[in-house]
């Protein structure tokens, strides 16, 4: 807790009575989700984010309440659907519970799946739920990606979709919003690639597209040594930066209280990146896992809270690919 006592968190009183009390009620919820508070064990979704979901737990929390609660919704949703294909004991029954699941989002009066009714409360675009699904799809069985567009198009449809429906959740209606927060999800997508190489390896996966790899690279090298690879997750870093960069601009378009919070999940995910490049291939190695401190993760949630306040990560790129 010394890192919050040095960025002032537990001073909010310091920056006026007007916004006091408002800075007061945002530190109280940060504070909450890092003391576990007990509510979460009572609410499925607020569970399911507070366990799996590190960086949109501490963002989440910026949010009214409403839109928490909603966020965790469409969580969970996400997280089922990614699970039904890592975790059902066959690929078939895996790919036949996907489809079953798709088609009762898509023909919601035909279909009879609890998970779809939660989400189709909860307004977003089915379409782009649609999309997710039939991007998990692709991912059973064995993955290889072979070029950078193919690569930005696994993206878009593993989690450039959810920034679309969390866009709708939201209420950022202007058409110009929809675009960046697509970028958003791409780079928190490519974000994910790079931080699981190995992880992704273990299950026949290699997202890295293979004309950035050195030839005939197969899963069990990336386990064994990733340093091979390293130079192929510089660049997702890279590309990462320029659509975190893109989605920055649509952030005018969220209402105030969400503009924060959003900001601070796009932050602490884009330092998850910062984390990989500092700790090199040892960042890579498989059954270790990259992550911000949580001093880190602090200051970066409270130069989103007092946006005059300097941001633990520059406004310019972050990521540098070398040859």
């Amino acid at each position: 807790m010394g890192g919050m006592a040095m960025i002032g968190l537990s001073r909010p009183e310091a920056q006026g009575k007007a916004s006091g009390s408002f800075l007061q009620k945002r530190t109280k919820k940060l504070l909450s989700v890092l003391d576990g508070p007990a509510d979460v064990d009572a609410v499925t979704p607020l569970r399911v984010m507070a366990r799996r979901g590190r960086s949109f737990r501490l963002a989440g929390w910026l949010l009214p309440d409403r839109d928490l609660l909603a966020a965790a919704e469409l969580y969970a949703f996400c997280r089922m659907v990614d699970d039904l294909a890592d975790e059902a004991p066959d690929p078939v029954l895996a790919r036949t519970e996907l489809e079953r699941l798709r088609a009762a989002i898509m023909e919601p009066e035909a279909a009879e799946f609890p998970a779809a009714v939660a989400f189709l409360e909860l307004g977003v675009p089915t379409d782009a739920a649609a999309l997710l699904i039939d991007t998990v799809l692709s991912d059973i069985g064995a993955v290889r990606i072979a070029t950078e567009a193919e690569l930005l198009r696994y993206a878009h449809g593993a989690a450039g979709t959810v920034g679309m429906m969390m866009s709708a959740l939201l209420g950022a209606s202007a058409p110009a919003a929809r675009a960046h927060a697509i970028d958003l999800g791409i780079a928190m997508q490519l974000t994910n690639i790079a931080r699981d190489v190995a992880e992704d390896a273990a299950l026949d996966r290699i997202y890295l597209p293979a004309c950035w790899l050195p030839p005939g690279t197969a899963p069990q090298d990336i386990r064994h040594d990733p340093a091979p690879v390293f130079l192929a997750v510089r660049r997702v870093l890279h590309l990462a930066d320029a659509h975190y960069r893109r989605a920055e601009a649509g952030f005018c378009y969220l209402p105030p209280r969400a503009r924060a919070a959003i900001r601070s999940a796009a932050r602490l995910y884009e330092a998850i990146g910062t984390e990989i490049l500092a700790g090199g291939t040892q960042a890579l190695a498989a059954g270790t896992r990259c992550a911000v401190p949580q001093w880190r993760r602090l200051m970066i949630v409270a130069g989103c809270l007092w946006p005059r306040a300097h941001s633990p990560i520059p406004p310019t790129a972050r990521h540098t690919a070398t040859a």
